[in-house]
């Protein structure tokens, strides 16, 4: 199999040095939070608004994927992403913590990152063809696990040594690189063919056909529904449950946090090297997908339930194998399945469907937390995990596409579903 287009491994390192600096700024603002109001309620509430803005930026923007040059929208990103990070560096340096200000700049960072979420993937085929769509979405995962990976052992020993502003200066600086990659890339590349007609349909018509297209195509509508259940639990997790367990019930550092998210990002990063494509050959792309639901169930479960110094990182490690083994499959399926000149609106709505239940997540911590405590809930959320494994065999035509070769998957969506596509 030839090499990618060394335009693609640009754009996908830009995205390493994204979510790099994300982490970095995440895990910052997490502790800079905490220390200042010493608050989990303020702290989860800042946490919920910020992702309900980016949940909400992904179908309300999505269809600029479709509709304009992908190549120029990632660069409006990426340069605002910079002016933000910039300015979370100034807050942090001179120790002005406002909550409106830095809940600000969390949005629209937040609302960013919902335009350029669907475009990691849907740009791929501009420079990969039908038979490179595996590999470049393997790719593609591997370099953000690496991020992963590195980005918490980094934050937390800033944050550890030096303090939050130099985490906030890291995360300015990866912005700042990501965005001259990003203008290496001749905008040229991303606009339509001479032969290719740009949709003149305006963008609330398009919203609605990004949603109509999902919900006509039931294997993806259904799959977005068990992946809502799924981040209900797994959002908050993460961002909430796990800073609070560690900082509070077990009282260990910050290293340990970065320890346990690094051994997640470690997972993910052996997941899209070699242990996803080596299954994907073996084993059918069905039970992949069902086998890491349930190895994200199992991290949860463990997370709550043990206190293994040497279990729980492990079970991390699952849990990141497990993220891959739905990802992957499922990305490439749908990338290769869907219309061209939908692929966009595709993935910004499943991303928005799949990611809903997020911010309900963490605005639901605070009871839950105050009725069973970190842990139970932690265990709680791991069992139910768990049981919605299963649901994905019931999904229409779910088999089906997930057993079909990628060479046979051009528009199988539109053969299978025109309606949804207004055939």
């Amino acid at each position: 199999m030839p090499a990618l287009d060394r335009r693609l491994l640009k754009i996908q390192f830009s995205f390493l040095l994204v979510v790099l600096g994300g982490r970095c700024n995440q895990l910052a603002v997490a502790w800079w939070a905490l220390q200042e109001t010493g608050s989990a309620l303020a702290f989860a509430n800042m946490i919920a608004c910020s992702i309900a803005a980016e949940v909400l930026a992904r179908p309300l923007l999505g269809w600029l994927g479709d509709k304009y040059n992908k190549v120029l929208i990632l660069k409006l990103a990426s340069l605002t992403s910079v002016l933000t990070a910039l300015l979370m560096v100034l807050l942090s340096a001179t120790q002005q913590f406002n909550p409106w200000s830095v809940g600000a700049l969390m949005l629209v960072g937040s609302a960013v990152a919902g335009v350029r979420d669907p475009l990691q993937s849907s740009i791929i085929p501009l420079f990969a063809g039908a038979d490179q769509v595996s590999l470049a979405v393997r790719t593609k995962s591997m370099l953000s696990s690496i991020a992963n990976l590195l980005g918490p052992v980094m934050a937390s020993a800033l944050i550890f040594g030096f303090g939050t502003t130099l985490a906030f200066t890291v995360d300015f600086f990866a912005m700042l690189a990501a965005a001259l990659l990003i203008a290496t890339i001749p905008s040229h590349v991303g606009a339509s063919a001479p032969d290719e007609q740009a949709p003149t349909t305006n963008g609330f018509r398009m919203i609605y056909s990004g949603f109509k297209a999902v919900y006509g195509v039931k294997v993806e509508f259904y799959l977005a529904l068990v992946a809502m259940l799924v981040n209900f639990a797994l959002f908050p997790f993460f961002t909430i449950l796990l800073p609070l367990y560690v900082k509070t019930v077990i009282q260990y550092p910050v290293t340990y946090l970065g320890l346990l998210d690094a051994c997640f990002g470690l997972g993910i990063l052996a997941g899209s090297y070699k242990i996803v494509g080596g299954l994907t050959e073996r084993v059918p792309r069905d039970l992949c997908v069902a086998a890491g639901f349930a190895l994200l169930g199992g991290n949860l479960w463990v997370a709550g339930t043990l206190s293994s110094i040497l279990l729980v990182p492990l079970a991390f490690f699952c849990g990141g194998v497990g993220l891959m083994l739905i990802n992957i499959p499922t990305s490439a399926v749908r990338l290769l399945a869907t219309p061209k000149q939908h692929r966009n609106r595709i993935f910004a709505t499943v991303s928005f469907l799949s990611a809903a239940a997020s911010p309900l997540g963490s605005f639901a911590m605070n009871g839950l937390i105050a009725h069973l405590g970190v842990a139970l809930t932690i265990t709680s959320l791991g069992g139910m995990v768990l049981g919605l494994s299963l649901l994905v065999f019931l999904i229409p035509d779910f088999r089906t596409f997930m057993r079909r070769p990628d060479t046979q998957l051009s528009d199988a969506y539109l053969d299978k579903y025109p309606e949804a596509f207004g055939r």
